[in-house]
């Protein structure tokens, strides 16, 4: 079927998709729409505007989040990865994670999981006909290992060999579920690199926690909030890279960080090399 942006009358075909599930907000086009693309909808631009109001500065911490995105990529297809998991990148509609693999890295193979429609219909159309390096699959992002087992992703990826798995969706997850992160790890051969970012709010001062749990809760948006020790435990038995686990805008900086304190971007950020 063709859903209709409320804003342009622009028609999208997806399968199966229900219209309700637009009707709200997406974490991923609110992603888009903070990046200042055109894949989002007025209520994913009104959620940041209602965020910053309540005191957070959503669209800071995504432009964050997606520049930390780029310097990591780089960095693994510099070391040689060929191979990309990535769940949740939002997939906005500028400056793709596989843009700055390939740039670096040409023969890489990527694969990215997705669980907004909207988004995977856009994916599928900037990258479905131009890359046989690419491959894009529907998920429930708060079950990253169902992706291992995917038809799609069996097919692409060799899971014998070392992979890069980036699990950029942790605040999908609730914290006390830590089952998803030993089955992924026992997926990756040694070797591999597992990389994720997690939403934590240690770097907000407790008279402000409220304001932003506030505007998580006005977005209707579930969140699962970590702090630093937990999402530290997620990489246990497992050999963090320099500079460990940072606040986005602190690992490895290369000054395209935007202006603001890193803690307040509430995202936490480490990659790790599996033994």
């Amino acid at each position: 079927m063709n859903l209709v942006d409320r804003d342009g009358g622009h028609q999208v075909p997806i399968d199966d998709s229900p219209v309700a599930y637009l009707a709200g907000v997406s974490s991923a086009r609110m992603y888009d729409a903070a990046q200042g693309g055109k894949q989002n909808f007025t209520a994913d631009r009104e959620a940041l505007a209602l965020a910053e109001r309540l005191g957070a500065d959503p669209a800071g911490a995504l432009v964050a989040h997606h520049r930390h995105v780029h310097r990591v990529v780089r960095h693994l297809a510099g070391r040689g990865v060929d191979q990309f998991v990535l769940y949740g990148t939002g997939l906005p509609s500028t400056s793709q994670a596989h843009e700055s693999i390939h740039a670096v890295f040409p023969p890489a193979r990527v694969v990215y999981a997705e669980q907004d429609p909207y988004m995977l219909a856009h994916a599928y159309a900037i990258t479905g006909k131009g890359s046989d390096k690419v491959r894009i699959v529907g998920c429930d992002l708060a079950d990253p290992v169902s992706v291992v087992d995917h038809p799609v992703v069996r097919t692409f990826v060799d899971w014998a060999e070392p992979v890069a798995v980036g699990v950029l969706s942790v605040h999908e997850i609730p914290a006390a579920d830590t089952g998803w992160i030993v089955a992924l790890r026992r997926a990756m051969a040694a070797g591999s690199h597992l990389w994720l970012t997690a939403l934590s709010m240690d770097g907000y001062p407790e008279d402000l926690r409220p304001a932003v749990a506030a505007a998580i809760r006005e977005l209707g948006l579930t969140v699962h909030f970590r702090r630093r020790e937990q999402v530290l435990g997620l990489f246990d038995e497992m050999d963090l890279l320099e500079p460990g686990l940072v606040w986005v805008p602190q690992w490895r900086p290369d000054g395209d960080e935007p202006a603001g304190a890193p803690e307040r971007t509430a995202w936490l950020a480490g990659v790790a090399r599996v033994r």
